[in-house]
């Protein structure tokens, strides 16, 4: 049996009062991922923490990301960019103003993946999150940004935004699981999912527009516009 190692490095610890957390990552064309990293740009939110795992794949030997599968664990290694090596990691970001928290994740494997999403969400609560937004895609015919919540009661609150329910099947990856972690551990949980059109060679190939429909109307729910 595999062992996961998991372990958190602090650049700071921000003060922040039960503020809500956004959590995006790689997936269907990216639009959670470029959704949040367009909200850390918008707050100037600042890094706080990282978190690393021995699950964190540099090269993965699945297709897309996401869709981990027993067995298959990629290649381990570092990330170059613009000459510079970093380990694969999960971001933390925060804001005070908005109160928020931004996760932006990193797919781990199939044998760590729940180890990730546990530490993460034990980090949520240790800042006493309470509710966090969950962003994605999703690739049917519908409207053009849906939603999923924990329970039925925050489905009612999305709808003073327009939103409702639209999309039915599963939420893979490390957003998906986080989102179900919050939900063992008491952390309500709301998904604003984006409508795109899947792309049958390069899965996560960026959907800007997507990403962007789905950054304006969590701006509106946030009271930033």
């Amino acid at each position: 049996m595999l062992t996961t190692r998991v372990w958190l490095k602090f650049f700071s610890k921000p003060k922040l009062e039960k503020p809500l957390a956004i959590v995006g990552s790689p997936g269907l064309r990216s639009v959670g991922k470029l959704a949040l990293k367009y909200l850390v740009k918008d707050v100037e939110a600042k890094r706080f923490a990282e978190l690393y795992s021995s699950s964190f794949p540099v090269l993965y030997d699945t297709k897309p990301s996401y869709a981990t599968i027993p067995g298959f664990s990629g290649v381990a290694g570092v990330k170059v960019k613009g000459g510079e090596g970093f380990v694969p990691r999960v971001r933390f970001y925060f804001s005070t103003s908005p109160n928020l928290i931004m996760v932006r994740g990193y797919h781990a494997n199939f044998d760590g993946q729940y180890e990730v999403a546990e530490r993460v969400v034990e980090v949520l609560g240790e800042f006493k999150v309470e509710k966090m937004f969950v962003l994605a895609g999703y690739g049917w015919d519908g409207p053009e940004v849906c939603c999923a919540a924990s329970n039925l009661k925050l489905i009612e609150e999305m709808k003073k935004f327009g939103l409702d329910t639209g999309y039915v099947g599963p939420f893979m990856g490390f957003s998906g699981l986080v989102f179900g972690m919050g939900i063992l551990k008491n952390i309500d949980g709301i998904c604003l999912f984006g409508k795109t059109q899947p792309h049958p060679e390069k899965p996560e190939f960026p959907d800007p527009d997507a990403a962007k429909k789905v950054f304006k109307k969590l701006k509106e729910i946030l009271g930033l516009v």
